[in-house]
């Protein structure tokens, strides 16, 4: 028999379920191929499991539009909401005996999913990735296969958000029909009937913006502004260090706020900290406002919006600021601004989300830099524009010395400090224009535009000043010339780093 807690769970599947076909699953692809591309797993899929199937919204790889319960690997333990990683399925005790492992139905032996756990904590389904070879996925790997989970989860519910602003439209405009009929006998009951469906309106049209924007940021702000009268509004979120600062704002211009708790009085800081809708109609006037934040806006009257993400944790305020008196907010605009806040909080989550992966899929996560993939674009570019411009461009390959020995008698964490110390300590010694990558292991790749090979020995001697901790480098250094590839003035680079490495180390070699 179905309990409650499955039954809800059911209802909340359905709730996220996507449309057939069009853009309602044209994004989990994106999703999938990021996995696929991320794993190196052949078969990848993004699915909801209700009380009978698994339902593949998008796939890479051989699969069947649905999959029974009864042979689901992923059904066996998604409610958890825990990340599952089986790095060979003859060995489990369940999966061994599952048809998609024992040959019945296919041969797979790696196995990882993540659950799609919604904000209300229930389990809608898994991202999962099979291999028909028996392998482990790095930390790496898992910890981007549960962020692209929770993309996939964000995803469906900016769907299911869309659907419930179109459900939002069209009571607006049955609300409006009721107030045309009823027009000639309660004229006064069909203003304000007209007046509230015009607003639910807005509000649809608002929060469907909001949650497709492509800069949900601005998006809010414009939302804000139009739906509320007013002249000016902004978005306030806090940095690394708890500073508030403006990340978005419309009606003003080259001003950019800086608030910070532990010193600054302001109403803005009140409402934030608060965690409460704040309204003041003469700000000038109010001891606790902020002189400069009053001057940059024109503020006569303002209210500020705490933006909470799920409902208890500030991420931001909005403000909205009227530069002519208002004695009391408009009707609605504090229930507009409340729903606002929370399509703010769930779209900021997800840009947030979007653009830490962003980040991480060309950046190393040892030491910050770019990674190879990240290379591979830059040099491209560089070679290109070298060839266009025909300025000089010189590409270096460094080689931490005898860096096995060091990990080997000082282990592996001191050497991971020293990858990270090096990067840093390299990159100091860089030019804004200039790149450092890592090449892997403990090689780097660095492209040094408007440079010949002359000076970018004097770049590369000045690195290998800095290695840190005692240690040194060699640095194979090779400039382009017209009509070579990347690839090809990177390997004259690698052969002048042999023949460092064979002369002794610790020197700078030119191809």
């Amino acid at each position: 028999m179905r309990g409650p807690e499955e039954s809800a769970r059911l209802a909340a599947l359905e709730e996220h379920r996507p449309a057939a076909g069009g853009d309602d699953r044209a994004d989990l692809d994106a999703v999938v191929r990021l996995a696929a591309a991320l794993t190196g797993a052949p078969v990848v899929t993004v699915s909801l499991i209700d009380a009978a199937r698994q339902c593949h919204l998008s796939a890479v790889g051989p699969l069947s539009a649905e999959t029974a319960v009864e042979e689901s690997l992923c059904a066996v333990a998604f409610r958890s909401g825990d990340l599952v990683h089986v790095p060979d399925a003859r060995l489990h005790p369940v999966h061994r005996h599952n048809p998609h492992v024992d040959g019945r139905l296919a041969s797979m032996r790696l196995y990882a999913s993540a659950p799609l756990v919604t904000t209300d904590g229930h389990a809608l389904g898994t991202l999962c990735v099979f291999d028909t070879v028996a392998r482990a996925l790095d930390e790496r790997q898992l910890a981007g296969l549960r962020d692209l989970a929770e993309v996939a989860v964000s995803l469906l519910q900016r769907r299911r958000e869309a659907r419930r602003a179109e459900l939002l439209a069209v009571e607006a405009d049955e609300q409006r029909a009721l107030a045309q009929l009823v027009l000639d006998e309660v004229a006064d009951a069909h203003r304000q009937l007209a007046a509230h469906a015009a607003r639910v309106e807005a509000l649809a049209r608002a929060s469907a913006a909001v949650a497709t924007a492509d800069d949900p940021r601005t998006a809010i702000c414009e939302a804000v502004r139009d739906l509320c009268g007013a002249d000016v509004a902004y978005l306030a979120q806090p940095g690394p260090d708890g500073v508030l600062t403006t990340t978005a704002a419309v009606g003003m211009q080259g001003v950019h706020l800086r608030l910070d708790p532990r010193r600054d009085t302001s109403l803005v800081l009140d409402a934030y900290l608060g965690r409460e809708q704040l309204f003041e109609p003469d700000v000038p006037a109010h001891p606790r406002a902020s002189r400069a934040v009053v001057e940059a806006c024109g503020t006569a009257s303002a209210v500020w919006q705490p933006v909470l993400r799920r409902g208890c944790e500030p991420v931001g305020v909005l403000a909205v600021v009227w530069q002519r008196p208002v004695a009391e907010l408009p009707a609605g605009v504090s229930a507009t601004l409340a729903t606002l806040a929370g399509e703010a909080a769930h779209a900021l989550e997800r840009a947030e989300l979007l653009e830490r992966l962003e980040r991480a899929a060309e950046h190393d996560a040892l030491t910050g830099l770019p990674n190879r993939r990240r290379w591979d674009e830059v040099a491209a570019a560089e070679v290109a524009r070298a060839a266009r411009t025909g300025a000089p461009l010189t590409f270096a390959l460094i080689d931490l010395d005898r860096f096995k020995k060091f990990n080997d008698t000082r282990g592996h964490l001191a050497g991971d400090e020293l990858l990270r110390e090096f990067a840093a300590a390299a990159g100091a010694q860089l030019r804004e224009e200039d790149t450092l990558a890592r090449w892997g292991g403990e090689e780097f790749v660095l492209a040094l535009p408007g440079c010949d090979a002359a000076g970018a020995v004097a770049v590369a001697d000045r690195v290998r000043a800095v290695v840190p901790r005692g240690q040194s480098c060699t640095v194979g250094v090779a400039q382009w010339a017209p009509g070579r590839s990347p690839a090809e003035v990177l390997a004259a680079a690698d052969a002048a780093l042999y023949r460092g490495k064979q002369a002794g180390r610790d020197a700078t070699v030119t191809c």
